[in-house]
C-alpha cells in the first residue's frame, strides 16, 4: 500500500469517527430534551444503572438502583423512575433513596443529600428533587420496616386510602387505617 492510500484511507477513518462522535452527541442532546433533565445531571457522567449493591453495615442492605450520575465536582447524584398516575414523591420514595445513599458512602461513593425521582406519568417526564434523610433516620426507618415484616410490630397509619391500595404490607395490617380519618 503506498503512503498515499494509507493517507486517504486514515483521512476516511478519522472522518467517520468524527461523524460517529457527532451522532452520538446528537443523540444525547435529543434524550436530555426529551428528559427535561436537570442542568447539573445533563453534564454529569452515568456512573451505575440498573446496579446491584450492598452493605452489611450498619445493617445488612441491599437494593437494585436506577441510576447513579457523577456530577463534575465528583459527587454522585441518585435517580430512580417511578411511573404513576400523579407525579409526586411518598415518603417511601425518599426512604428508598436514602437507603441507596447509605450503602453507597459505605462503598466509598460521595454522595449528595439529595436525589431525583424521575415521575413518569401521562403528564410526561419530571424530575423531581428530593432531600434524603439523614443515615439515623435511614437506619430508624430500615429497622422499622423489619419490625413490621417481621410482625413485631403493626404499620403505621395511612395518609389516605389510595395508599394502602398499593401497600405491599396489606397482608400485616389487622385493619387498614388511615391518619386523615378517610
Amino acid at each position: 500500500m503506498e503512503l498515499v492510500e494509507l493517507l486517504i484511507l486514515c483521512f476516511f477513518l478519522v472522518l467517520g469517527l468524527y461523524g460517529l462522535d457527532a451522532y452520538r452527541r446528537e443523540q444525547r442532546r435529543r434524550f436530555i430534551l426529551k428528559e427535561r433533565m436537570p442542568k447539573e445531571l445533563q453534564s454529569a457522567r452515568l456512573a451505575l444503572s440498573e446496579s446491584y449493591i450492598s452493605t452489611d453495615a450498619p445493617r445488612k442492605m441491599h437494593g437494585a438502583l436506577d441510576q447513579f450520575y457523577r456530577l463534575t465536582d465528583g459527587v454522585h447524584v441518585l435517580v430512580d423512575t417511578k411511573t404513576r398516575d400523579q407525579q409526586r414523591v411518598y415518603r417511601k420514595d425518599i426512604v428508598q433513596l436514602s437507603v441507596y445513599s447509605l450503602i453507597l458512602r459505605r462503598n466509598g461513593y460521595k454522595v449528595a443529600n439529595y436525589g431525583y425521582v424521575r415521575a413518569v406519568s401521562p403528564e410526561g417526564i419530571n424530575y423531581i428533587k428530593t432531600p434524603l434523610l439523614n443515615d439515623e433516620e435511614t437506619v430508624w426507618e430500615y429497622d422499622r420496616t423489619e419490625q413490621v415484616l417481621s410482625k413485631k410490630v403493626t404499620p403505621m397509619a395511612a395518609e389516605h386510602k389510595g395508599m394502602c391500595a398499593s401497600c405491599p404490607q396489606q397482608i400485616n395490617c389487622d385493619q387498614w387505617r388511615f391518619a386523615s380519618g378517610q
